[in-house]
C-alpha cells in the first residue's frame, strides 16, 4: 500500500469517525481528537528530508495542536493510539523491536511538548494571555525537536549544525499557527479545527519543496555513483574499491571530527579519487599509471564543475601529501587528503578483504612518519576496531 493510500484512509476513517459523532449527538471533543489523531499518524507517514540532518516528521507540528486542544490524559490516550496506527502503517522493512523503539521515541517527544505546555501555563497567571500563550506554545513545539536531537546525539554523537535548522523553523512556527488557529487567544480568532487545516498549507508546502530537493540530491548521488563505477568497469581497480573507500573514509572522518560538510565533499571524492585514470594512456605493458597523473586529471575534471570542485581539491590533495621532512605549507584539503589516502592504501593492501586488517595497519605504520599521518592512522585503528575486525591495543 503506498503513502497516499494509507494518508487518505486516514484521513477518511477521522472523517467518518467526526461524522458519526455529530449525527449520534455525542461530545464534539471526540470528533476533534479523532482528527488529531488521524493528523498524528498521518504526519508520521509524511516526513521532512532536510540535508545534513534526521528526518522530522509533520506529527511535531500537530503535536503542538494536540496538546493544546485536549486535556492531559486524552494528549496520552490520543499519541499512544496515533502512534499504534502509525506503527503498523511505517513502511519499509522495519523490525519489530526497532518499531516499537521508534513508538517510544515518538510517545516520549509528544509527552514533552505537553509536559512544557502545562508547566507554562500552569506558571503564567492569565492562561489565555498573549505572551503566556505564544511562550508555552513555542516551546511545546520546540521541545519535540529538542527530545529528537537529544535522542540522535545518543546514537551518533552528533548534533545536526544550524545550517540544517531550515525544517525545524518550518515545523515549529507551522505548529504554533495551528495551534492558534485552533482555539485562538483569549476567546478571539478560534478557527476550531479549520485553523490547522488552514495553517498546515504551508508546512505542506515546505514538505514538497524538500522533497524536490532530496529527489535532487539523490540524483546527484546517483551520478557520482555513476562515475565511480567507470574505473570499475574498465578494469582499472578493483570491483568495489571506490565504495569501500568511501565508506572507510567518511567513518574516519568522524573519528577525526571533520565538520559535516568537509564530510560530504570527503566522501565525494572518495567515490571519484580513481576517475582521471579513464582520461588517461593506458601505459605499457608491465608498468603501473602514475597515481600523481591520475589525481590531478580527475581532480581537473572534478574542479570544472562548481558543485564538485571541493571534492577536487581533496582529490588533488592525496597524492601531494608524500612530502619529505622540512616541507611547509601542506595543500589545501590536507585532512581529508590525508584520510582518503590512507583508506585507499588499507582497502588496496587488503585487497577488500579485512581478514587482511592487521597486516595491513602494520604495513602502513612501518611507512615513514611523512607518508601517513599518525591521527590519521589513529583514526583507521579506532574505526576498525569497532568493526571487530581488528583488535584494539
Amino acid at each position: 500500500m503506498s503513502i497516499r493510500t494509507k494518508v487518505a484512509a486516514l484521513a477518511l476513517a477521522a472523517a467518518v469517525v467526526a461524522l458519526a459523532v455529530e449525527v449520534a449527538g455525542g461530545d464534539p471533543q471526540v470528533a476533534t481528537l479523532a482528527v488529531l489523531a488521524a493528523g498524528v499518524a498521518i504526519g508520521e507517514l509524511v516526513v521532512l528530508h532536510p540535508q545534513g540532518r534526521a528526518a522530522l516528521p509533520l506529527s511535531f507540528a500537530v503535536f503542538t495542536v494536540l496538546v493544546r486542544a485536549g486535556s492531559p490524559v486524552q494528549v496520552v490516550v490520543v499519541v499512544v493510539a496515533a502512534e499504534l496506527v502509525a506503527s503498523v502503517l511505517r513502511a519499509g522493512p522495519i523490525s519489530v523491536r526497532t518499531r516499537a523503539v521508534l513508538f517510544a521515541e515518538r510517545c516520549a517527544e509528544a509527552f514533552a511538548a505537553g509536559a512544557v505546555y502545562n508547566l507554562v501555563t500552569t506558571l503564567g497567571r492569565n492562561r489565555e494571555e498573549l505572551g503566556v500563550v505564544v511562550l508555552a506554545l513555542t516551546l511545546a513545539a520546540i521541545a519535540p525537536v529538542v527530545v529528537a536531537d537529544l535522542v540522535a546525539y545518543a546514537r551518533h554523537r552528533e548534533i545536526a549544525p544550524f545550517r540544517a535548522r531550515s525544517a525545524d523553523l518550518a515545523i515549529v512556527t507551522s505548529g504554533i499557527l495551528m495551534a492558534v488557529g485552533y482555539d485562538g487567544i483569549d476567546g478571539d480568532g478560534r478557527l476550531g479545527l479549520w485553523g490547522p487545516i488552514l495553517f498546515s498549507i504551508p508546512l505542506i508546502a515546505a514538505w514538497y519543496s524538500f522533497e524536490l530537493l532530496a529527489s535532487t540530491r539523490r540524483s546527484f548521488e546517483q551520478t557520482v555513483q555513476a562515475l565511480a563505477a567507470a574505473p570499475e568497469l574498465g578494469g582499472l581497480v578493483r570491483e568495489g574499491h571506490a565504495d569501500r573507500v568511501a565508506e572507510l573514509a567518511d567513518s574516519m572522518g568522524r573519528v577525526l571530527d571533520l565538520s559535516s560538510s568537509d564530510l560530504e565533499r570527503l566522501r565525494t571524492a572518495a567515490l571519484l579519487h580513481h576517475l582521471g585514470a579513464v582520461c588517461l594512456d593506458e601505459p605499457d605493458e608491465g608498468f603501473t599509471l602514475d597515481p600523481v597523473e591520475v589525481a590531478m586529471a580527475g581532480a581537473n575534471m572534478l574542479r570544472a564543475s562548481e558543485v564538485l570542485a571541493p571534492a577536487g581539491d581533496v582529490v588533488a590533495a592525496e597524492p601531494l601529501l608524500h612530502r619529505p621532512p622540512g616541507v611547509a605549507d601542506p595543500p589545501p584539503a590536507a585532512l581529508p587528503g590525508m584520510i582518503l589516502k590512507v583508506a585507499s592504501a588499507y582497502d588496496e593492501l587488503t585487497e577488500g578483504d579485512d581478514a587482511h586488517a592487521s597486516w595491513a595497519v602494520e604495513a602502513l605504520y612501518t611507512g615513514p612518519g611523512y607518508v601517513y599521518d599518525g591521527r590519521v592512522l589513529g583514526a583507521l585503528e579506532r574505526v576498525l576496531v569497532r568493526r571487530g575486525v581488528l583488535d584494539a591495543r
